[in-house]
C-alpha cells in the first residue's frame, strides 16, 4: 500500500544563498547541515526505541551513493544509546557471486538485479533474526568477486533490532516473506536539485554521481571515466529494481548536505580533467566541472568523521564498516 503520509525534510537549495553561508562562515553551515540531518535520524531512531520488538528489522533501501551504509550505522549508535541493541548488515553480502548474476540481452551479468542476490539464505537469515536473534551470514569477498568460505554470526538481544541496507532491500520478494508487524521500511536519496535563479545547476543525480567519482576512486581505485561509463547502466537498475518501490517505505530520507559541492569539488574536479578530449564522457566530465566551479570552496577537514559524505571522502569514524 503507498504510504501516502510519507515525506521528506526539504532545506535551502539555492546556489547564492549556499555560497553566501560557505563564504561567510563555513564551519556554521557544516555544522547547521550535520546537525539537521542527525536531528532527523534522531527522531527516527527515538521511534524504533519505543517499540523494538515492532521495528525487528528494519530494511533500509535506496540508489547508489545515497549514503546507505553510514546512516545505518549513525542509527545503529543512537539506538545503542538509548538501551536498543542494534546488528548493521550489508545486503552486499548475499550476492551469490560475479558469473551467478542473471543475464542481460547483450549477455552480459545483470548485477544491479535483485536475483543476482541469494534470496533463500537471505530470508533464512531475517526468519532466524525474527525468530531466535541470530543467524550466521555469508561473507563476499569483493577482492575476488565471490562469497568467502567463512561465516558471520549476527546476533540481537531480546529488544534488538536489525537494520539490513541495499538496494534491494524494499523489494517485496525480500520483504514479503517477512512478517509484516515486525518490520519498519526506509528510503534514502538525494531528493533534491541545487537551483539557482536560471534553473539547475547541479541535479540530485549529478551529487551522487559526483560522491560515486570520489569515493570510486578513493576506495576503490576505478578512474573517473570508467565510472561514467557504468553511470547509465546504474541509473538503468534503478529505475528498474529500486524506484518502483520506494513508495511502500514508512519513512523517507533526504540524504542531501547542502555544502556538499563546496568540499567535493577540490576532490572531483582534479579527477574529471584527467578525462582527455577524446573521450566520449568529455563533455559529461566538463558540465560537471563547470557546475563544481561555480561553488565556494570548503576544506574537507571541516566535515564531521560521522558524516554520511566522509563515505566517499574518506576518514570517517565507521570505515572498518563500510
Amino acid at each position: 500500500m503507498t504510504n501516502f503520509a510519507n515525506s521528506y525534510i526539504k532545506y535551502v537549495n539555492h546556489l547564492e544563498q549556499i555560497n553566501e553561508a560557505a563564504k561567510t562562515d563555513p564551519v556554521k553551515m557544516v555544522r547547521q547541515v550535520e546537525a539537521s540531518y542527525h536531528q532527523y535520524l534522531g527522531s527516527i531512531a527515538g521511534e524504533i526505541a519505543q517499540d523494538p520488538e515492532k521495528n525487528r528489522i528494519i530494511l533500509l533501501s535506496g540508489p547508489s551513493s545515497s549514503g546507505k551504509t553510514t546512516t545505518s550505522e549513525v542509527l545503529k549508535a543512537m539506538l545503542q544509546n538509548q538501551g536498543v541493541h542494534c546488528a548493521t548488515i550489508s545486503l552486499d553480502n548475499f550476492y551469490r557471486g560475479e558469473t551467478q548474476a542473471p543475464l542481460l540481452e547483450n549477455g552480459q551479468h545483470d548485477y544491479e538485479s535483485v536475483d543476482a542476490l541469494d534470496l533463500p539464505k537471505l530470508e533464512e537469515c531475517l526468519l532466524e533474526l525474527i525468530g531466535t536473534g541470530r543467524c550466521d551470514m555469508p561473507v563476499f569477498d569483493f577482492r575476488v568477486h565471490q562469497r568467502s568460505e567463512k561465516t558471520l554470526p549476527v546476533e540481537i538481544c531480546e529488544n534488538g533490532v536489525a537494520v539490513f541496507e541495499g538496494i534491494h532491500a524494499l523489494n517485496p520478494r525480500i520483504s514479503a516473506p517477512l512478517p509484516q508487524d515486525r518490520l519498519l521500511k526506509l528510503y534514502i536519496s538525494v531528493k533534491q536539485d541545487i537551483k539557482d535563479s536560471s534553473g539547475v545547476v547541479l541535479s540530485h543525480n549529478d551529487l551522487r554521481l559526483v560522491r560515486r567519482i570520489v569515493r570510486d576512486h578513493s576506495f576503490r581505485g576505478t578512474m573517473p571515466e570508467r565510472t561514467l561509463d557504468m553511470w547509465p547502466n546504474v541509473l538503468r537498475g534503478e529505475n528498474k529494481y529500486i524506484r518502483p518501490f520506494k513508495s511502500v517505505s514508512d519513512i523517507t530520507i533526504n540524504s542531501i548536505h547542502m555544502y556538499e559541492p563546496c568540499v567535493m569539488r577540490g576532490l572531483a574536479i582534479p579527477l574529471l580533467s584527467k578525462i582527455e578530449k577524446t573521450s566520449p564522457h568529455r563533455d559529461h566530465a566538463v558540465r560537471l566541472i563547470s557546475a563544481l566551479e561555480r561553488f565556494v570552496p570548503i576544506e574537507r577537514s571541516v566535515v564531521p568523521k560521522n558524516s554520511i559524505l566522509r563515505e566517499f571522502i574518506g576518514g570517517s569514524i565507521y570505515e572498518n564498516n563500510l
